[in-house]
């Protein structure tokens, strides 16, 4: 099964509406496997209370320390991009004119599933623009895990275009995708946000990619499987809403591989002064259940469900 619930902290004023936001595979504190194994424990979905907070920490950190040394490996993916750029042939994702690798942003993990092989992401930007509205690919290598030399890539188009969303961070998501006996996919979550004060907006994308007869296949479009947005007056009142999305596995679908099954959770706040006091209501919906089918080349995801 891929993707678990996701985890919520929530700081109210004085501090405003801050919301940091994780899911099985990726989360605020940048590790992975720690958020997933927090979350299948049941660290708390939402609320402030420090002591809550506190515990999910020492739920993550604890899930972490006991997790196979291999599955921790790749702790500098700055130095392993570096490497295995400079170690690449001349085919492998060859310089483009006008573009520029930010290996300083490149994030890598040794595949838990397949402990020879590490993953290797790698922001590439348009030359021009500025934090606000630049362009931007990602590169998507498998490479071997004692030597660096690629196995596999891929670039992803597009994939961190920024106008008034821009780009604020990834991580690669290597929870158990296992779409067909010989298909396993792993993910590239890709998270924005827009600079707004009053009007507050963010959302996570997760990219599903597979390693078949040594290449590195893109299965579909992203899937938004977290947005926040908000209208507030800085202080306290306003409103927002956060819809968030797992994603499971399904028994072996037509054309080969598996459906994925999408479960939706929205959550409405409201936010208003009493005195001196602020104070907000939560209303919770289970929104809908979506079944994303592969065509045969790829998984058609409806525009419902992908980026701004």
């Amino acid at each position: 099964m891929g993707g678990c619930a996701p985890l919520r902290y929530r700081v109210q004023p004085p501090m405003g509406w801050l919301y940091l936001s994780g899911t099985a595979c990726s989360h605020p504190w940048g590790g992975s496997t720690a958020a997933e194994c927090a979350g299948m424990l049941g660290a708390p979905a939402h609320g402030w209370n420090p002591m809550r907070i506190a515990l999910s920490l020492l739920l993550a950190a604890v899930c972490g320390a006991a997790l196979p040394a291999h599955a921790q490996d790749c702790h500098d993916a700055r130095a392993a991009a570096e490497e295995a750029y400079v170690g690449r042939a001349d085919h492998v994702l060859p310089d483009r004119l006008g573009y520029s690798r930010d290996t300083a942003a490149s994030v890598c993990r040794r595949w838990p599933a397949r402990p020879e092989l590490t993953l290797l992401a790698t922001p590439v930007w348009r030359d021009g623009g500025d934090n606000d509205s630049r362009d931007g690919d990602v590169e998507v290598m498998v490479i071997d895990s004692d030597t660096l030399a690629p196995r596999a890539w891929t670039v992803l188009p597009g994939a961190l275009d920024s106008d008034a969303i821009f780009f604020d961070g990834m991580q690669l998501d290597t929870a158990r995708y296992q779409l067909a006996p010989g298909t396993l996919a792993f993910g590239l979550r890709v998270q924005r946000r827009n600079g707004s004060g009053p009007n507050p907006f963010s959302e996570e994308q997760l990219q599903l990619l597979a390693l078949q007869a040594g290449a590195l296949r893109v299965l579909g479009a992203p899937i938004v499987v977290r947005r926040f947005q908000a209208e507030w007056d800085t202080r306290c009142a306003g409103e927002s809403t956060e819809v968030s999305r797992t994603v499971a596995v399904a028994p072996p679908g037509r054309n080969g591989l598996a459906d994925l099954v999408l479960r939706e959770r929205r959550v409405s706040t409201r936010s208003w002064m009493d005195g001196e006091d602020c104070h907000d209501q939560d209303t919770p919906v289970d929104g809908e259940r979506r079944v994303l089918r592969y065509d045969g080349r790829q998984y058609t995801v409806p525009a419902a469900l992908q980026p701004l």
